[in-house]
């Protein structure tokens, strides 16, 4: 039997999920990024792991920067980030991910945005749990000034991978997608570094609740589940 090389798969993934691409109808809830460049504020799009490839294809900036994990998961990702112009940057947000390469993935990232490039961060990833936000994001914010744009990517017909730890969602040809921004968080040195996980997640999980209710209803009764056991 032929066994197809798994880069060859993922570029035929890259084409065929930019072709859907190219067919969705995306809007923008509370964009607040005219006023943002207008003041030379660098920022970050804080997304939830589930909504990678959504959210990483509709943004709209001519140029970004992503971390993407060095797992073989994030293999597949690669040509993407290619197609759509989005610099990959392997490591991990784990803070304490060495053996991933997330330290010096970090200090990568942080040249970028501290070049006023915009920068994409899957929170909670690479392995979850779904919603908790690891710190990298918090680290590259205070390191460059860059606010903290935390965003979810709703399409309104998707493909979920129910057996994968997020759910992670597949956007549908022809489908609309709600692009929505919660307020931008400013990730100043005085503040500890936990609380301001526990900040950006809690707005993505209010961002959730709203735009995809049906969603945000099965995590917060398995995260229940969970913490009854």
């Amino acid at each position: 039997m032929t066994v197809v090389p798994r880069s060859l798969l993922a570029w035929l993934g890259a084409i065929v999920l930019t072709t859907i691409n190219w067919t969705l109808r995306v809007k923008f809830h509370d964009d607040p990024r005219e006023g943002l460049k207008a003041s030379n504020r660098g920022y970050i799009y804080a997304i939830l792991h589930a909504h990678q490839i959504t959210a990483g294809m509709n943004h709209g900036e001519k140029a970004c920067v992503a971390m993407v994990s060095r797992s073989a998961d994030g293999d597949l990702l690669i040509p993407l980030c290619r197609l759509h112009r989005i610099t990959p940057v392997r490591g991990s947000s784990q803070k304490e991910s060495k053996n991933k390469g997330g330290r010096r993935a970090l200090v990568e990232l942080i040249d970028f945005v501290s070049g006023n490039k915009p920068c994409t961060m899957a929170v909670d990833g690479p392995r979850g749990p779904r919603g908790v936000v690891k710190a990298g994001v918090v680290e590259i914010a205070q390191a460059t000034g860059a606010l903290i744009l935390p965003v979810v990517a709703v399409p309104s017909g998707r493909w979920v991978l129910r057996r994968t730890w997020d759910r992670f969602q597949i956007p549908k040809p022809f489908a609309r997608v709600v692009f929505a921004f919660g307020a931008p968080i400013d990730a100043d040195n005085d503040s500890a570094l936990d609380e301001l996980c526990v900040q950006v997640g809690r707005s993505l999980a209010d961002l959730e609740q709203l735009h995809d209710p049906s969603e945000s209803k099965i995590h917060s009764e398995a995260a229940q589940r969970s913490t009854l056991r």
